[in-house]
C-alpha cells in the first residue's frame, strides 16, 4: 500500500484566501500567490518559495502562501512595519515526479513500499528541486511585475516541509539570493537520516551484516556515486565531509576540519537567517537523525561570533511528521519579523 505522507493540515473554513496566477516558466508550471493584493504603493517586493512535502503537490502549499501574505499584509496595514515595506508574494511548482511533473508513482515511494531505489530517487528529488527554484528565480520577473515602475523582486525566502524542508537546506547553502530559510520537518543529514531508514525497513544490506548496517554504505541501496552527490550537496557531507559528530582523536586533525567548516558556513551563509522546525515525535524524520549535525552547526556559531548566522531550532512537543498550525504560525511570525528588519539573534531553543 503507498504511504500518504500528508504532513499538512487541511485547510479550515475561516483560513484566508489568496489570489494565484499559474506561469509556464522553464516548462514548470509556476503558482505566484498574492500578486492581486500586493498593495498599491510597493517598490520591492520580497518572494516566498514553498516547497511542498514528498506524494504531495504544489497545491497543498496554497493555504500556507495564503496565510503568511494575510498576515504581512495586516502589518503593512497596521503600519508596524516601517515607512516602506515589501511587498510578499509566494511561488510553489511541482517537485520533480510529482503533480504535473509525474512520471512513475513507484519512484516517489520508499523502500518499505517496493522501491529499491529510495536513497537515490529522494535525493534526486531533493537536489532537483533545490536547482529548479534557481532556475525558475532567473526567469520569475520575465513572466510577472512588468512595465514601467512596476516592482522589483529584491529578496527570496524559502520554506519547505519534509521533502521541501530537506530541499530548503540545499536551497539556502547553494542559492546566493535566498538569504532565509524556514525548514519545516526536513534533515540535514541524508545519510544518517536514510541508514536509520533501512534499519526500521529492515533491508538485507542493513541487516544481514555484522555488526548490522556496517556494509549499508556503499551497497547497492545506498551507491558509492549517491555518496559523492552527497558530500557535494547534503548540508553534512558538504559542510562537516559526512562525520557530524566529528569523532576524531587526533585534536589537529578535528581543529583542521572545525576550520574547513567555518570557512565554508562564511562562504555559504553569512548574513542568512534558518528557522528549524521539528516534531518531537517524528519517526519518520526523527530530530535524532540531524542531532550530531546541529549540535556541531550551533557549536561553530558560538565559538565565532564573525558568522552573522541566526539560527533558530524550535522542538514542537506532541508533533510527529506533521507541520501543524503552530508551525505555520511560527513561520509567518520569523518570516515577518525579517521582513520589517527586525534585529534577530542566534538562538538554539531546544
Amino acid at each position: 500500500m503507498a504511504a500518504t505522507n500528508n504532513p499538512l493540515e487541511p485547510a479550515s473554513a475561516d483560513q484566508p484566501t489568496i489570489s494565484t496566477q499559474t506561469h509556464t516558466i522553464a516548462g514548470i508550471l509556476t503558482h505566484v500567490h498574492g500578486l492581486a493584493e500586493l498593495p498599491p504603493s510597493t517598490s520591492t517586493v520580497a518572494c516566498l518559495w514553498l516547497l511542498h512535502p514528498r506524494l504531495q503537490t504544489a497545491q497543498k502549499m496554497e493555504p500556507i502562501a495564503a496565510a503568511i501574505i494575510s498576515a504581512w499584509n495586516a502589518r503593512i496595514h497596521s503600519r508596524r512595519a516601517g515607512s516602506k515595506p515589501p511587498g510578499l508574494i509566494a511561488v510553489s511548482f511541482d517537485q520533480r515526479n510529482h503533480g504535473s511533473r509525474l512520471v512513475d508513482k513507484q519512484h516517489n515511494e520508499a523502500w518499505k513500499q517496493g522501491n529499491p531505489r529510495h536513497a537515490q530517487d529522494m535525493f534526486g528529488c531533493i537536489h532537483g528541486t533545490a536547482t529548479d527554484t534557481s532556475q525558475i528565480m532567473d526567469h520569475l520577473s520575465s513572466y510577472i511585475l512588468l512595465g514601467k515602475g512596476a516592482p522589483e523582486i529584491t529578496q527570496h525566502f524559502v520554506l519547505g516541509i519534509s521533502l521541501g524542508g530537506h530541499a530548503a537546506w540545499h536551497c539556502i547553502l547553494a542559492e546566493p539570493r535566498v538569504t532565509a530559510a524556514v525548514v519545516g520537518i526536513g534533515c540535514p543529514d541524508y545519510t544518517r537520516l536514510m541508514a536509520d531508514r533501512a534499519r526500521l525497513s529492515k533491508l538485507k544490506s542493513y541487516t544481514e551484516t555484522t555488526p548490522p548496517g556496517v556494509d549499508f554504505l556503499g551497497s547497492s541501496d545506498f551507491p558509492p556515486a549517491l555518496m559523492k552527490a552527497i558530500a557535494k550537496y547534503d548540508p553534512t557531507g558538504l559542510l562537516l565531509r559526512g562525520q557530524p559528530d566529528f569523532a576524531e582523536s587526533d585534536p589537529a586533525a578535528k581543529k583542521a576540519k572545525t576550520d574547513y567548516m567555518k570557512t565554508l558556513l562564511r562562504e555559504r551563509l553569512q548574513g542568512k537567517s534558518i528557522l528549524n522546525l521539528s516534531g518531537r515525535d517524528d519517526k519518520l524524520v526523527p530530530y535524532a537523525a540531524g542531532e550530531a549535525f546541529l549540535k556541531v552547526f550551533k557549536q561553530a556559531l558560538d565559538e565565532e561570533p564573525s558568522l552573522e548566522i541566526q539560527f533558530e531550532d524550535v522542538l514542537f512537543d506532541g508533533v510527529g511528521h506533521a507541520f501543524p498550525q503552530a508551525m505555520v504560525t511560527k513561520s509567518s511570525e520569523w518570516i515577518c519579523g525579517l521582513l520589517a528588519g527586525e534585529n534577530g539573534t542566534i538562538s538554539s531553543k531546544i
